[in-house]
């Protein structure tokens, strides 16, 4: 394959935060929070998770935008550049193997959100009892092939807009797919605030319960602030990478934070009226979205458009943030091994196609995946990051990489000394919290 010199770049710092945004924001901010905001204190909780997002979060951020920025090459070429020939590359390594692992498994569950839109489309949940609903997850899970289809089907969509490069592919999606989800996610909460369940669903998100924060809520806190924000997995190193000196950087990284945060938080507004309307328990996992709130769409004025609304936004924050994970992997092989963009796209599209299948036809594989990459991949590309950042390179490197002022000396002081010394001892804690030791 021949050697393409042209890597591509955003076009603009919307542009870059858009794309950024789709990486973060995923089907984890949708379910995920709202249930632990719920089970760890309402209001309380989302207090604790910005001071998390503020204080670990958008530092590791930032340290993976400027190594990207700084070298302009996928992860394992930003630490062979940084650190010639030192053990560190191995981080690199970390961020591309995570890509390709997690997309394999998160791609088949953006396919049951492809299912379930094309459920919506065709008007599946009107009519039906709570059972017939329940059932129709069931029929999924029973149909392995099917599954195989709709993780074709996204992994199509998604090495189409990788294959079309930085700017007319990743950055053109974003900017159409980001504004459509915030402007649904918004309809949706208009929605939502006019039924039956709303005061009782505001009241479970937003009654600050302090006597349910403690280490366990802390440490799901930290979590939720380090995976939402797509960290550890090394995409916002190749994000990063594809940043000219002129964007802001500082103010980027602040931006992608809020706008996740903020994802996060309406969707919680959005959900538990749905589910308090109908006195639904609130669940965590594909429980609440797969089972959950059909059985809440089929009993709604108007539940055609909710149901489908819901699912295309869906859709979207599962095909930006598997978009994000393919070009980890494309970058790797374009600036190391010279591949063409396309050939790239393609061909490491269609193996993490074949190693998806597995999860496919079985939930325990799809399991022992997520486990793979939740409790090691990307606790330890994190800390390894946040390390290298803190403890590897120097202030004056670190200096450096920043354009002139684009950070105060207050706030570059403050903010080595969070990477330095807070956020490592942040994941440290997440990690042992993964694997059950802590």
């Amino acid at each position: 394959m021949q050697r393409t010199s042209a890597r591509g770049n955003w076009s603009s710092a919307i542009g870059f935060i858009l794309a950024a945004l789709g990486s973060a924001v995923g089907l984890g901010n949708v379910w995920r929070f709202p249930y632990i905001t719920g089970q760890y204190g309402g209001a309380a909780f989302i207090l604790l998770y910005i001071g998390c997002v503020l204080a670990v979060g958008i530092p590791i951020l930032l340290a993976e935008l400027l190594i990207g920025r700084r070298t302009q090459r996928n992860p394992v070429g930003a630490f062979r550049i940084l650190r010639p020939r030192s053990p560190w590359v191995v981080t690199g390594w970390l961020g591309v193997v995570s890509g390709f692992v997690i997309l394999s498994y998160y791609a088949v569950v953006g396919g049951w959100v492809l299912h379930y839109l094309y459920l919506s489309l065709i008007n599946s949940f009107s009519g039906k009892s709570p059972e017939q609903i329940t059932a129709l997850f069931a029929n999924l899970n029973g149909q392995p092939w099917l599954q195989v289809f709709w993780l074709l089907m996204m992994m199509l969509l998604t090495i189409l807009v990788v294959s079309r490069g930085v700017s007319r592919g990743i950055e053109a999606g974003n900017k159409i797919m980001m504004p459509l989800l915030f402007l649904l996610l918004l309809g949706l909460l208009v929605y939502a605030l006019q039924t039956d369940g709303a005061s009782a669903g505001l009241e479970f998100l937003l009654r600050p319960q302090w006597h349910k924060i403690g280490p366990a809520a802390v440490l799901e806190a930290l979590g939720q602030a380090l995976f939402s924000l797509s960290l550890g997995m090394g995409t916002m190193v190749t994000y990063g990478s594809y940043l000219s000196r002129q964007t802001h950087l500082v103010r980027s990284a602040f931006f992608v934070g809020l706008g996740d945060t903020l994802v996060a938080i309406l969707a919680g507004f959005v959900l538990f009226p749905l589910v308090f309307s109908f006195g639904l328990e609130p669940s965590a996992g594909p429980g609440l979205i797969f089972r959950t709130l059909p059985i809440a769409f089929a009993q709604l004025p108007g539940s055609y458009l909710v149901a489908l609304a819901f699912f295309v936004l869906l859709s979207f924050a599962a095909l930006t943030s598997a978009i994000s994970l393919l070009e980890v992997v494309c970058a790797y092989f374009v600036d190391e091994q010279g591949w063409a963009r396309k050939n790239a796209s393609w061909i490491l599209g269609t193996m993490i196609f074949v190693l998806g299948i597995p999860s496919a036809l079985g939930e325990q594989f799809l399991g022992f995946m997520d486990g793979l990459a939740t409790n090691y991949l990307l606790p330890l590309g994190a800390l390894l990051i946040a390390v290298f950042t803190g403890w590897v390179l120097t202030r004056d490197e670190l200096r450096n990489a920043f354009s002139a002022g684009e950070i105060s000396p207050f706030r570059f002081m403050g903010w080595w000394l969070l990477i330095r010394f807070i956020s490592p001892v942040a994941v440290i804690l997440i990690f042992l919290h993964q694997l059950g030791l802590f």
